[in-house]
């Protein structure tokens, strides 16, 4: 994972974060707005906000595309990914955050984040690329560990198989062509960009195994699941 993402960074960071953007021509204005409106549009599907008293850990960062908002709402972020390559360049495109604490993440946990130091974590179009379900379980599990009683999680993950399935043969040999020659996407057929999807009925089960309740969730069964979880009091949930 760290490896792939470092060079998706180094390849185009601005579409590989989201690739709605035109590959190689970056509109980095759009880039930065479209950030805060998916905030908003994940918050306000599950009925929470960021207050100014509030400590966000951040999982899957990137370019510091949801971290910009994050930090303007919040009292401090911590803000993890994988790749070193992103967080060199999101530390680069950021400098005026000072309530941010940009992390290198081992791409399965949250180590290095305190239990019960949160007030919330927020993740948007993160577990969707991560090639085994177990470990986005895992990730949910962990964020019950570090928020406190009463804390919240928002995120989403793809209950869809479909989206995740390898292309077949004539279409990767197609793709792998038209990369280099073309100035197409390169990692398009990668495990680590297709990704897994995770059915409802496990993450309810990680949730509980994190102290967390499943509060609501949106877009059940499609790619773009989003979902409320909360922390119980401890020792309970």
């Amino acid at each position: 994972m760290r490896r792939f993402w470092d060079r998706r960074a180094d390849e185009d960071a601005f579409y590989f974060v989201d690739n709605r953007l035109d590959y190689g021509r970056p509109d980095e204005s759009r880039f930065w707005s479209g950030g805060e409106a998916d905030l908003d549009r994940l918050l306000g599907a599950l009925g929470v906000e960021i207050g100014a008293d509030d400590d966000v850990v951040e999982i899957g960062c990137g370019l510091g595309r949801l971290t910009r908002p994050l930090a303007a709402r919040a009292t401090r972020v911590r803000a993890l990914d994988v790749s070193p390559a992103m967080l060199e360049r999101a530390r680069g495109l950021n400098p005026g955050l000072d309530n941010v604490e940009w992390l290198a993440g081992d791409g399965s946990s949250l180590a290095g984040i305190e239990d019960a130091s949160a007030s919330a974590c927020v993740s948007h179009v993160v577990f969707q690329h991560i090639p085994d379900p177990r470990v986005t379980l895992a990730y949910v599990r962990e964020m019950g560990r570090v928020l406190r009683s009463g804390g919240w999680a928002a995120f989403q993950v793809s209950n869809d198989p479909a989206v995740h399935r390898r292309p077949g043969v004539l279409k990767r040999a197609r793709r792998s062509v038209a990369a280099p020659v073309r100035g197409a996407p390169r990692g398009q057929t990668d495990p680590a960009w297709l990704g897994s999807h995770v059915e409802l009925a496990e993450l309810e089960a990680a949730a509980g195994g994190g102290g967390m309740a499943l509060e609501r969730t949106h877009g059940a069964g499609t790619q773009f699941c989003l979902v409320l979880a909360r922390r119980g009091p401890r020792g309970g949930s």
